[in-house]
């Protein structure tokens, strides 16, 4: 069982690759280079807010506001992992599909 500080560490390690060009990088070729950096704009939102976000906000945001295809971004949240997220996004692919 992790202890609070190496969480937090873990957490804090996800967050610094998530916002750097490294991960942007990782993902450009599958996905192109605007949905990772619209995924790292939603998610600093967030933290600079500090309200969590609901998948399905994000999955809203990427598809109807942004305009890429649900399908595709289904894709790019399973393939970045999106549950190591949490307690940062909360939700699941399963329950928003189901509606």
């Amino acid at each position: 069982m992790n202890t609070l500080e190496e969480d937090l560490v873990e957490i804090i390690d996800l967050l610094n690759f998530t916002f750097s060009s490294d991960f942007t990088d990782k993902w450009s070729f599958k996905y192109g280079k605007r949905l990772p950096s619209l995924f790292q704009i939603k998610l600093l939102k967030s933290l600079d807010t500090r309200k969590p976000l609901k998948l399905k906000i994000v999955q809203k945001f990427l598809t109807v506001d942004s305009g890429f295809n649900k399908e595709v971004v289904e894709s790019f949240l399973e393939d970045i992992d999106y549950e190591i997220y949490r307690p940062i996004i909360s939700g699941s692919l399963k329950a928003i599909s189901y509606e």
